[in-house]
């Protein structure tokens, strides 16, 4: 089919009335979208709506139990990614998959090596090069495809995947207007690259339709012709970008509006006067350098800039997962110097990680084991484990947290990510907190979810437990901390108070992130 012919299209993809259960679960119960040819269709929805599941569907690792799909006006049944994606269809995923110590060009060709070679054994990789050099020079990248993917920092990597996605198929296989799902492609992105990333998408709708999923409304907002929201494995509504202001889009997704104030701002505590729970002391190591600092009871000390700016790394140098060169941290009143996660969980510190499959969790084990795995002293006295204990323990933090899960049991790779979130956070409030150290807590979390773990928050500083707040999230950063360190290329380059009835605007943070500002 010729590019002209698919343009006078109206749909490229045409799903109707999708339905899927695993079981006795019933995860899609009707969902029907359309995608026009070049146009971007963002999808929202909380964790556990069925996005995954309807993009599981679409790129033929699932069976859809009843509906109906057309692509490219044809019937549409893949029985295998394999095949989807040699019909023109692909998915980006938020955790990336160029494979890094091997050349872009070789990325760019993968699974399509047999359309190099010669006589079934030789590889052509001047051939390789050239076409991944269309590709990139289609997209607009400055990259170099003979150097390895890892050479590039993550936000490249992303641009690269991107253009793999779009313009391999026109350049490897001949296809023109392919269908790429964006699964959350911007969770790990700053601000900065967040906006470089968009615009890219915005440059790549001359090539490809896209389904773009995220949790950052504003994004959705920004960059979609259309947006559809699913609740609960149905679609209940599609919105033109006009129509689907935050507010709206919130309803639709959770079954109730958006609360005005959505940080609970009106419990951020006055602290000038409470006892200091935490001391940083002159840290100092390579991603950061004489960082000092202290968080009084019951504040939110937020912590903010670019991806380059040390930020995660002094999170994990406080907590004692990574502990830095040089410098103390006191938990407890007593300042220890290279301390391990271990001494400081003992003496009161929780961590949440942002690499929550990596770092966060066991996804093999249980929601319950999960939950216990940092509280071994609780639920094992006299090196015995209470296995009922462990399991109220559990349906306590679903109650608390609506953790939908069903049950203690359930493995955690079975879980949303946005459940598996919820879990990470509540193993903390099983123990006697000081302080608790956040790193981007709500990445990857629908909005009502969000709503619920920021209201968690307050609740912790209510009972004087401090918080170390580090986030991309400007908004989140803005609405929960009562002060805000800005980072630069690892050291403090500011320190802006947020008091609730005088809170910076993201244009008084920015200045102070850029490189310019230094």
């Amino acid at each position: 089919m010729t590019s002209e012919a698919i343009s006078e299209r109206s749909e490229l993809l045409s799903v109707s009335r999708l339905a899927k259960s695993y079981g006795p679960i019933r995860i899609l119960h009707d969902v029907s979208l359309s995608v026009p040819t070049r146009s971007i269709v963002g999808l929202v929805g909380e964790n556990g709506a069925g996005k995954t599941t309807l993009f599981n569907i679409i790129t033929g690792l699932a069976r859809p139990d009843g509906g109906a799909m057309l692509y490219r006006g044809r019937p549409f049944t893949p029985h295998s990614y394999g095949e989807a994606f040699a019909l023109g269809v692909s998915r980006v995923f938020q955790e990336q998959s160029l494979i890094l110590n091997i050349p872009v060009y070789e990325n760019m060709a993968l699974s399509q090596e047999h359309r190099f070679t010669r006589f079934g054994q030789f590889v052509d990789r001047a051939a390789m090069i050239r076409a991944a050099e269309r590709i990139v020079e289609d997209a607009g990248l400055d990259v170099d495809v003979r150097r390895n993917a890892g050479a590039y920092d993550f936000s490249r990597r992303q641009a690269i995947e991107i253009a793999r996605a779009c313009l391999a198929p026109k350049h490897l296989m001949g296809i023109e207007d392919p269908l790429v799902l964006l699964d959350e492609p911007t969770s790990a992105l700053d601000k900065q690259d967040e906006t470089a990333f968009l615009d890219l998408l915005a440059r790549m709708k001359r090539h490809a339709s896209f389904i773009f999923v995220s949790h950052r409304l504003s994004e959705v907002r920004a960059i979609s012709d259309t947006v559809v929201v699913m609740k609960d494995g149905r679609t209940s509504g599609a919105l033109s970008r006009d129509e689907a202001d935050e507010k709206t889009l919130h309803g639709l997704m959770v079954g109730r509006d958006r609360a005005d104030d959505y940080y609970h701002i009106d419990q951020q505590r006055e602290v000038a006067s409470e006892r200091v729970v935490c001391h940083v002391h002159e840290f100092t190591d390579a991603e950061f350098r004489d960082v000092s600092f202290e968080v009084r009871a019951g504040e939110v000390l937020g912590i903010g800039g670019l991806l380059d700016s040390g930020k995660s790394a002094l999170g994990k140098a406080v907590a004692g997962v990574r502990p830095p060169k040089i410098g103390a941290v006191g938990v407890a009143g007593r300042m220890r110097r290279r301390p391990s996660i271990h001494q400081l969980v003992r003496e009161g510190l929780g961590y949440v990680p942002a690499e929550r499959l990596v770092e966060g969790i066991v996804s093999a084990f249980s929601l319950a084991i999960n939950l216990s795995l940092p509280s071994a002293d609780r639920f094992s006295p006299f090196a015995i484990w209470r296995v009922d204990k462990e399991r109220t323990a559990a349906l306590d933090a679903i109650r608390r947290f609506g953790i939908r899960s069903g049950s203690p049991t359930v493995p955690m790779r079975n879980l949303s990510g946005g459940n598996q979130q919820k879990v990470v956070l509540a193993r903390w409030l099983q123990r006697d907190l000081r302080v608790l150290v956040l790193d981007n807590p709500t990445r990857g979390v629908d909005a009502g979810a969000k709503e619920e773990i920021y209201q968690q928050i307050r609740h912790l500083t209510a009972q004087g437990v401090g918080v170390i707040l580090i986030t991309d999230e400007l908004a989140e950063l803005i609405g929960l901390a009562n002060r805000i360190l800005i980072m630069q290329r690892g050291a403090v380059v500011a320190e802006i108070p947020a008091p609730p009835d005088g809170k910076p605007t993201e244009h008084d943070l920015i200045p102070h992130m850029l490189p310019s500002a230094a």
